[in-house]
C-alpha cells in the first residue's frame, strides 16, 4: 500500500489539487518521495526522528501539505491565517485529534482532552484562577524545591558534570508537585522520571499504530480498560498498567487527604477543589491534577533542556542574563516582584522556546468539511500545525536561525498571531502557559545565580522529535560554581 503526499501551492484550489514534487531536505536533490504506509508508521508523526528527518522536511515551502497514511487524511498547514481558521474562525470545526487519546488514558477527562460544552463550562470556571495574580501566591511553593535541588548541586564535592536535562526533569517534577499539593509527594517524584520516559518511550510504538489508522479512538478505550483493570497484562501493557496505577494511587491518596484535612494553601489543588464553588465531581479532580502534574513537568522539562543548551552556545547573551540577574537579586531569593525586573532573562527564555519548542507540532481532526481558503478539508482529516516550521519560518522571523532574545524584549514588536506557537493558540491555548514561565524564569534566576553551565565537549545533543521535542542523547554540562568567577 503507498500513499502519495500532494502538495497545494496558493493557486491551487479544491477540487483540482496537482501532485507536486514534495522538497527533499535542504542540499538534496533526486526525485520526489512516494510515502508508503509503512514509511509513515516508521517516519511521520511522533516516531522519535530528528527534526529534519521527517515531516518537516517535506512541507518546506509549501503553505498547505496533503498525505494520506492507511485509513488517514491528514494536511500540514504552514501559513499563519490557515493556521488561524483552525484556532479562531472554525474552532468548533476542529477537535483534538486521536494523538491525545494517550493522555486521556492517563489522566482521564481534563481541559487538555475535553471538548465542547463541557470544556468551556470547566476552563470558564478556574480560568480567572490562572490569571498571574493569583499565580503570585504560589511563588514560595515553586522556589522551595528549585533552591533544595540548587544546593544539592552546590554540595558536590570537586568538577561537577550532570546530565543536566536529567537535573530538570526531577526539578520540574518537585516543582509541580510542590505547587500543586503543598508536598513533595513522597517516593513518587523520585521515580516519576523513569516513569514518565517509559511511558513517552511505549506510547510512541502504540501511537504508530494511529497515525495509519490502525488504532482508533475506540479501540484507546479498550486499552484503558485493560489498563486500569487488575487483569494481568503482557508487556508492553504491562509497563503502561503498573505506572497507570501507580500515578493513580499517588494522586487519589492526596486528593482524598486533602478533602478529609482541608488546607489554606495557595496551591493548585486547592484551586480546583474550589472551582464552581466545589462542585466538580472528585474523579474530574484527580483527572485535571494528574494532567498538570503529567504535562506540567514533561514540557518544562525539555524547554529548560533546549534552554540552557542555546544558553551555552550563545555566551554573550549569557553574560548579560548573569549581570541581570545579579543586579536584580544580589545572591538573594527571589520575589514575585523580581519577575518584571529580568526582562533579559525573561527573553531569553521566550526565544529559546521559539528555537526549539517543547511542544514542536500538534494537531486537531475536522468533524465537519471545510474550506480553508480554496483549499478542501474533508471531514475526519487531522490538521497539523508544525510549530517548530512556523518558528523558523524566515516569512515571519527575521534571520530565524540566530538566537536572538531582542525579538521578546518590551517594546519589540510582536510576532503575528500562529507564527509563535509554544503554548498552542487560540481559545485552547495552554491554561498553564503563566505558570510555566513564571516557573522556567524563577529555575533560570536561582540556578545562574551559582552557575554557569558548559556542554561537556564531544556529547551528542540531538533534538528528537516525539510526542514532545527531547534531548534524545540527554544533555550533559560542567556545572561551574560562579562564585569562583567573580
Amino acid at each position: 500500500m503507498t500513499s502519495t503526499v500532494l502538495v497545494e501551492n496558493n493557486a491551487e484550489r479544491a477540487g483540482t489539487p496537482a501532485a507536486i514534487p514534495v522538497p527533499r531536505p535542504v542540499g538534496a536533490g533526486g526525485p520526489a518521495k512516494r510515502w508508503s504506509t509503512w514509511q509513515m508508521t516508521r517516519d511521520a508523526l511522533l516516531v522519535g526522528m530528528s527534526l529534519e528527518d521527517g515531516m518537516i522536511s517535506r512541507v518546506r515551502g509549501h503553505d498547505i501539505s496533503r498525505f494520506r497514511a492507511g485509513g488517514r487524511r491528514f494536511v500540514v498547514l504552514t501559513k499563519p491565517e490557515y493556521i488561524d481558521h483552525v484556532l479562531h474562525t472554525a474552532r468548533l470545526n476542529y477537535i483534538k485529534s486521536v494523538e491525545f487519546e494517550p493522555i486521556r488514558l492517563a489522566a482521564g477527562l481534563n481541559l487538555l482532552t475535553d471538548e465542547g460544552d463541557s470544556w468551556a463550562e470547566h476552563r470558564a470556571a478556574i480560568n480567572p484562577m490562572f490569571a498571574r495574580r493569583y499565580l503570585n501566591d504560589i511563588v514560595d511553593l515553586m522556589i522551595d524545591p528549585i533552591e533544595e535541588m540548587t544546593s544539592e548541586l552546590a554540595g558536590r564535592a570537586g568538577r561537577i558534570e550532570v546530565d543536566l536535562h536529567e537535573v530538570m526533569v526531577q526539578m520540574t517534577l518537585r516543582v509541580v508537585a510542590n505547587a500543586l499539593f503543598s508536598q513533595d509527594f513522597g517516593g513518587v517524584v523520585a521515580s516519576m522520571s523513569d516513569m514518565a520516559t517509559k511511558g513517552l518511550r511505549i506510547t510512541e510504538v502504540i501511537n504508530r499504530f494511529s497515525t495509519v489508522g490502525l488504532l482508533n479512538r475506540s479501540g484507546w478505550g479498550l486499552i484503558k480498560k485493560s489498563i486500569y483493570s487488575r487483569v494481568p497484562l503482557p508487556p508492553p501493557f504491562s509497563t503502561m498498567q503498573k505506572i497507570a496505577h501507580d500515578l493513580d494511587d499517588a494522586v487519589n491518596a492526596v486528593v482524598d487527604d486533602r478533602i478529609a484535612h482541608p488546607t489554606d494553601s495557595p496551591d493548585l489543588l486547592n484551586i480546583l477543589l474550589s472551582a464552581d464553588e466545589g462542585s466538580w465531581p472528585r474523579q474530574r479532580v484527580r483527572d485535571e491534577a494528574l494532567t498538570f502534574m503529567l504535562a506540567g513537568h514533561e514540557t518544562t522539562a525539555n524547554a529548560m533542556s533546549w534552554f540552557w543548551y542555546l544558553m551555552a552556545l550563545n555566551p554573550e547573551a549569557r553574560q548579560r542574563m548573569h549581570a541581570e540577574i545579579d543586579e536584580v537579586l544580589g545572591g538573594r531569593r527571589p520575589g514575585v516582584d523580581d519577575l518584571a525586573q529580568l526582562p533579559w532573562t525573561t527573553a531569553c527564555v521566550q526565544e529559546s522556546q521559539r528555537y526549539y519548542s517543547a511542544v514542536w507540532s500538534f494537531t486537531r481532526e475536522a468533524v465537519a468539511d471545510d474550506v480553508i481558503d480554496g483549499h478542501h478539508i474533508r471531514r475526519g482529516t487531522t490538521v497539523i500545525v508544525p510549530s517548530h516550521y512556523l518558528h523558523h519560518d524566515p516569512r515571519y522571523w527575521s534571520d530565524p536561525e540566530q538566537f536572538d532574545p531582542t525579538r521578546f524584549l518590551p517594546g519589540a514588536p510582536r510576532p503575528q498571531r500562529s507564527t509563535y506557537l509554544p503554548f498552542g493558540g487560540g481559545r485552547r491555548v495552554c491554561i498553564g502557559q503563566s505558570f510555566a514561565l513564571m516557573e522556567m524564569v524563577l529555575i533560570v534566576a536561582v540556578l545562574s545565580g551559582e552557575f554557569t553551565f558548559d556542554l561537556v565537549p564531544g556529547h551528542p545533543v540531538e533534538p528528537e522529535a516525539t510526542v514532545t521535542l527531547r534531548p534524545r542523547h540527554g544533555l550533559r554540562v560542567v556545572a561551574r560554581r560562579r562564585q569562583e568567577e567573580r
